[in-house]
């Protein structure tokens, strides 16, 4: 069965050159993306796989930009991965790390599997 989270977090950082992560590192680097799994449903061929992407910077500004270009490279995901039938990121919005301050933006991608 195919680890969404890590294939997801590895296409955006080949597509956008920023560090992606599965967890929130507890040494944060200046930028970043994290990959969460938040929902999903389905059966033994064909799952729909909810994640939140979040873009992280030392600026909103910065962490906008870094959400437009995951938007951007979600739809590649489709295309260089043989299970991943449609991948469309859903909307993006600004949420600020509510423990450190720090800018952040969210963007959420919804995956059509077949394994």
């Amino acid at each position: 069965m195919m680890d969404v989270e890590r294939v997801v977090a590895q296409r955006l950082m080949g597509a956008t050159g920023i560090k992606a992560v599965l967890e929130v590192p507890e040494e944060r680097p200046d930028e970043f993306i994290s990959v969460e799994m938040t929902g999903g449903t389905g059966d033994r061929f064909i799952r729909q796989a909810s994640l939140a992407v979040q873009s992280w910077a030392q600026t909103r500004q910065r962490a906008a930009e870094i959400s437009r270009l995951v938007e951007a490279a979600v739809s590649g995901i489709a295309d260089a991965e043989q299970n991943v039938f449609r991948a469309v990121a859903t909307g993006s919005y600004r949420w600020p790390d509510p423990d450190s301050g720090q800018a952040r933006y969210q963007t959420n991608v919804e995956l059509t599997i077949c394994e």
